[in-house]
């Protein structure tokens, strides 16, 4: 048994072999292995400042979009949509930061049923803690200083245009008047044997 490469380019390479070997197009493998295993140790790193302050970095992206949208209140249902997760996520991740005292939901008026989140006082000077140490102390922002003006816009203008392709894809989609949620690739299409009730919104 060979071993496994334990290096970005050789773990490439034995890929690109292994799967060209029995037929497969290899010519997207670069670009998505790279993408998805820098991905993963970027995510790694901010999970890993974020928790310094009790957080995880999708805690963070949920207090940024509220902090960005102050001082009005969000609807959830326009925030799952914006943070592509589904409102059963959004509603389990807002409970815990309501907990911890980040953020509140406020009665705009005389619909007691829709209660939009605001950031408190305590959610945005942690929320703004963990930004100045994501710019001090993040990998990505140090080695992407390290390329020349040139690659980082090239860089940006390559995953933006990819980023705007797949977020297509996770467009909202209108269920009925009462369920709205955030399509995405990875949920389950409810099919007739495995289909289940609706989840209740949260707004």
């Amino acid at each position: 048994m060979a071993p496994i490469a334990s290096r970005p380019v050789p773990q490439l390479d034995a890929g690109k072999a292994f799967f060209g070997d029995m037929g497969f197009a290899v010519d997207h493998l670069g670009p998505l292995w790279h993408l998805l295993k820098a991905a993963q140790l970027v995510m790694s790193d901010l999970d890993r400042i974020a928790s310094e302050q009790g957080l995880s970095y999708a805690d963070f992206q949920l207090l940024g979009a509220l902090m960005m949208a102050a001082p009005d209140p969000v609807r959830a249902a326009t925030l799952a949509a914006a943070l592509n997760v589904s409102n059963p996520v959004l509603s389990l991740r807002s409970a815990r930061l309501a907990a911890m005292g980040l953020i509140e939901r406020v009665q705009q008026g005389s619909d007691r049923r829709t209660r939009p989140m605001r950031l408190t006082s305590e959610g945005r000077a942690r929320t703004e803690i963990v930004a100045r140490e994501l710019e001090r102390r993040g990998a990505f922002v140090r080695h992407l200083a390290q390329l020349d003006k040139a690659d980082r816009a090239t860089l940006e203008r390559v995953l933006r245009d990819i980023h705007e392709r797949m977020d297509r894809d996770y467009l909202p989609s209108p269920r009925s008047a009462g369920d709205r949620r955030c399509e995405t690739l990875t949920q389950d299409r409810p099919t007739k044997r495995n289909r289940v009730a609706k989840p209740r919104t949260i707004d």
